[in-house]
């Protein structure tokens, strides 16, 4: 399972980043929907870290980081995470793609 708007426990605030950054709303999930890919806030950095592993085992969820520092939690943890924004082409590329061709 991943973490959506849908499923998140609470929906903070939106965060719209500068390019080429994307923007994402911060949320609150269930630890045990976080799947690798997936955005959460392990500490005091303001940036999301993106999940890279994930295991489950003994009522503990370890989530592995973008860093390769790995975090333990029990799985009835809610945690800080950011569910990004849909990708919005933008320029000449989406005119390419909605102008229609003859």
């Amino acid at each position: 399972m991943c973490i959506t708007l849908r499923n998140a426990i609470t929906v903070l605030e939106h965060e719209d980043p500068r390019p080429p950054n994307p923007g994402y709303t911060r949320t609150r999930h269930h630890i045990v929907h976080l799947d690798p890919g997936d955005w959460w806030f392990p500490g005091p950095d303001p940036r999301p870290h993106t999940v890279t592993g994930v295991r489950r085992k003994d009522g503990q969820t370890v989530l592995s980081d973008q860093y390769g520092t790995r975090y333990t939690h029990p799985n009835d943890t809610v945690i800080t995470t950011a569910v990004p924004d849909p990708r919005i082409l933008t320029g000449a590329r989406h005119a390419a793609v909605s102008t229609p061709t003859r």
